[in-house]
C-alpha cells in the first residue's frame, strides 16, 4: 500500500525522462531495464519513456519532457534521435545525456562518450558532469536537378526552416556516401559501411563553389574554391580512431569548414588517405601542391554557394539536393553530460 509518506518522497526525486528510438536493435528490454534500474539507482523516480517516430524524431519527445519538469532527458538511439532531442532541450538549462545505439555515433565520440560500452555509458548519463556543448543550425535552399529521394524521404527541418546539426553537415561525395550506405551492411559490419560505400563514391563529380565564412573576429573570408565535397563541422572525430578535423570542438563555440578535392584517378584519393587515416591523421598537405587537396577555414557561419545542385547530409540525414547552405554557430545551447 502506497502511503502519503512514499507519495511525498517520490515527488521530491527528480524526474529522468528517455526518449528511445525503438527500431535500434540495441533497443532491447533488457537494455531498457538496466536503464531503467540505473536512473532508479540515481535517485530519480521511474522514468518516463518517451518513443520516436519517423513522424516525431525526437524533438517533440524532448519538449514534452523539459514541460513535464525533467530534469535530465535521455536520448537512447543514434544520431538522428541524438540531433533531435538536443534541438528539444537547446537553451532550456536541463540536463542531456547520450546513450549511444547507433552505428557511427558521432555526437558521442566527439563529446568523448563510451561507445559499446552500455554501463560506462548509463554512469556518465546517471551521474556525469552536464557541461556546455555546442550546436549548428543549417538552411538549405532546395532547388536545380533532382535526385530520387531515400526510401523514408528527404529529412524535414527540425525548427522553422532549420535543421540541427550536432556534428557535421556534408555536400556532394560526403552525402552521396550516406544515401548509399545500405542498411542491411550497417547492421551486419555497422560503420565498416560507410568504408564500402565511400570505395562506390570515388567518382563524384567536383563542385565550383563559393564559400563564405564569418571569422571569429567578425570579418569576413570569401573564396572561389573547387571541390568533391564541403563539411560544416561541429566536431572531427569518425570511427576506426580517424580524426578529420584536428581543431574541431564541441564547445569551442566555432564551425569548420573543409573543402576537399582529389586530382589524378586514383593517385589522389590515395593522396587523400595519406592524410586522413592514422598514424597521419588530419595533417594535411598545401592543397596548392597536393593531389588530395584539403582547404580550412574557421568561423561561426559559413554560407556555400554551389553552381549545380548537389546532395546534402546533415549527421547521416539526407536532405534534398541544394544550390545553397548556410550554417551557423550557436554556441554552448546545450547541457550535455560527459566523463568527470
Amino acid at each position: 500500500m502506497t502511503t502519503h509518506r512514499d507519495t511525498t518522497r517520490a515527488r521530491t526525486r527528480p524526474l529522468a525522462c528517455v526518449v528511445v528510438n525503438p527500431s535500434k536493435p540495441a533497443a532491447t528490454d533488457a537494455v531498457r531495464r538496466r536503464i531503467t534500474t540505473s536512473l532508479r539507482n540515481a535517485g530519480y523516480v521511474e522514468p518516463v519513456w518517451l518513443e520516436t517516430t519517423p513522424a516525431e524524431p525526437g524533438v517533440m519527445q524532448a519538449r514534452l519532457a523539459v514541460a513535464s519538469g525533467a530534469s535530465l532527458v535521455v536520448a537512447a538511439g543514434g544520431d538522428g534521435t541524438v540531433r533531435a532531442v538536443a534541438a528539444g532541450t537547446a537553451r532550456t538549462g536541463v540536463d542531456m545525456a547520450i546513450l549511444p545505439l547507433g552505428t557511427a555515433n558521432l555526437a558521442a565520440r566527439n563529446l568523448g562518450l563510451p561507445i559499446g560500452r552500455l554501463e560506462a555509458a548509463l554512469e556518465v548519463a546517471a551521474h556525469g558532469t552536464a557541461r556546455p556543448a555546442d550546436l549548428a543550425w543549417v538552411s538549405t535552399e532546395p532547388g536545380g536537378a533532382s535526385l530520387p529521394a531515400p526510401p523514408g524521404g528527404w529529412a524535414r527541418p527540425t525548427l522553422g526552416s532549420e535543421h540541427v546539426c550536432m556534428v557535421v553537415a556534408g555536400i556532394g561525395f560526403d552525402a552521396g556516401l550516406v544515401a548509399s550506405t545500405r542498411p542491411e551492411l550497417k547492421a551486419r559490419i555497422r560503420w565498416g559501411a560507410y568504408a564500402v560505400a565511400a570505395v562506390a563514391n570515388l567518382d563524384s563529380p567536383h563542385m565550383d563553389m563559393v564559400v563564405r565564412v564569418r571569422e571569429t573576429d567578425g570579418g569576413e573570408r570569401v573564396e572561389r574554391l573547387r571541390g568533391r565535397t564541403v563539411l560544416v563541422a561541429n566536431g572531427g572525430r569518425l570511427p576506426a580512431g580517424i580524426t578529420l578535423l584536428r581543431e574541431a570542438r564541441m564547445d569551442d563555440g566555432v564551425l569548420d569548414v573543409a573543402v576537399i578535392d582529389t586530382v589524378g584517378g586514383v593517385a589522389g584519393w590515395s593522396s587523400l588517405a595519406r592524410q586522413v587515416l592514422p598514424p597521419f591523421a588530419a595533417t594535411y598537405s598545401d592543397p596548392a601542391r597536393a593531389l588530395g587537396r584539403v582547404t580550412l577555414r574557421r568561423g561561426t557561419e559559413a554560407i556555400i554557394r554551389l553552381t549545380d545542385s548537389a546532395p546534402v547530409q546533415v549527421d547521416g540525414e539526407l536532405i534534398a539536393p541544394t544550390r545553397g547552405l548556410r550554417a551557423r554557430m550557436d554556441a554552448g545551447s546545450l547541457l550535455v553530460r560527459r566523463p568527470d
